[in-house]
């Protein structure tokens, strides 16, 4: 028995095509709706001196039966379907088809709201032609029978990098430098989950598209395990493969199986040139980053994936040129939020009218040279710059 889509066009402004087609696991082991899923993050647990009680937020998914969760919530401990079909999955399908808005996806509503694009926004562009079909596939309970066929699994947090927008638990980098210390460095609740990947094997041939972010993905040993398993099952070249890498390590291990996926593209973590790159980038080189690029942009799709923040709002000039020489795609729609003196919300007014007429500058430039996406990013940060108080950014997780 399907759902009814709400005829009044409220659907428009909260449904999301993902918790239909998707899932996330995060890097210490919590399934989410996305990335950006407010419900799947608990890093101020591990803010904690003594080891806190891992106690899921409310409207989390689950968690995965070798996180540190699964000891403090035994009913909520599942594999990759169950949590596909658990009950606040079934619960968002359901709220986003009355065209009520969920709570664990405030983060893309909050965007939305204060002029900025969205994962949202983008990912129901992407996947456009599977909107119509959602309420049909829908039981009235909010079950979905099919396999989620995208899936973004974060095969812990190796890192080589300490960025400045980032923190443990989601770098092993920034573990080493600062954790409590019931933690270790480095998170990793997949590799031994037999059931995982004995799920991934039996379904290898539903999956479509893969998204691997991090941590670093080419540090991953998981992340290399199921491209290999997708390889050996002969299912490879069904699936586009997307990448957020910091591109500062080296790609060797993972280009000889690129040739057998129906694509690949990466989106290069890119946040300025040269120093700027290093200082937010801490720990990344600048030429071991351009050469990675030169090496791989004659292989697979790059585009430089730009988080526009306060420390690179003054060098983006520096960073669309580099991509108009390099022959680039770029992508400035990931806003920094948060940390909140990070974001260009928090600049003083004189420094916002000074970036407002930067910005400006710049979108008259790309819009003379055609270059239609960068000029829609960079109105929309302008617009997210002016438009709200800074004590009321929310917390953008770890995507």
């Amino acid at each position: 028995m399907s759902t009814e889509v709400n005829g009044d066009g409220a659907t428009d402004k909260t449904l999301c095509v993902l918790p239909w087609i998707h899932l996330c696991a995060s890097i210490d082991g919590v399934y989410g709706r996305c990335c950006v899923d407010n419900a799947m993050y608990h890093n101020e647990l591990y803010d904690q001196q003594e080891e806190p009680v891992f106690q899921l937020n409310d409207d989390a998914i689950g968690c995965s039966p070798d996180s540190r969760y699964a000891k403090d919530n035994p009913d909520r401990v599942m594999g990759l379907q169950e949590a596909f079909n658990s009950p606040n999955m079934k619960r968002t399908r359901l709220a986003m088809l009355s065209g009520r808005r969920v709570d664990a996806c405030k983060y893309c509503y909050f965007r939305e709201d204060h002029g900025a694009q969205s994962y949202r926004q983008n990912i129901n562009q992407r996947f456009e032609h599977e909107l119509d079909t959602l309420a049909a596939r829908t039981a009235q309970d909010g079950t979905v029978e099919d396999f989620p066929y995208f899936l973004d699994i974060r095969f812990g947090n190796t890192c080589n990098l300490r960025c400045v927008m980032c923190t443990y638990p989601v770098s092993s980098a920034w573990g080493a430098k600062q954790r409590p210390s019931w933690s270790s460095a480095v998170i990793d609740p997949y590799r031994a989950d037999e059931d995982l990947w004995r799920t991934l094997r039996a379904n290898a041939h539903l999956i479509r598209r893969l998204y691997f972010a991090g941590g670093e993905p080419f540090m991953q040993p998981g992340h290399y395990a199921l491209l290999e398993l997708l390889v050996e099952t002969g299912n490879a070249g069904n699936v586009d493969v997307a990448y957020n890498s910091n591109l500062t390590v080296s790609p060797d291990n993972a280009i000889g199986l690129f040739p057998h996926f129906k694509s690949v593209g990466i989106g290069a973590s890119c946040d300025g040139v040269g120093e700027v790159f290093e200082r937010i980038r801490t720990g990344g080189k600048w030429q071991v980053f351009v050469d990675n690029v030169h090496r791989l942009k004659t292989q697979v799709d790059v585009w430089l994936q730009v988080s526009p923040q306060r420390d690179n709002l003054w060098d983006l000039r520096n960073l669309l040129e580099f991509a108009r020489a390099e022959g680039l795609d770029i992508d400035l729609a990931n806003v920094v939020q948060w940390p909140r003196e990070l974001s260009v919300a928090s600049l003083t007014d004189e420094e916002k009218a000074r970036a407002t007429g930067e910005l400006t500058e710049l979108i008259a430039w790309c819009a003379e040279l055609g270059w239609d996406k960068p000029a829609a990013h960079l109105g929309a940060l302008r617009s997210f710059m002016n438009s709200l108080d800074p004590t009321n950014l929310v917390d953008e997780g770890s995507s």
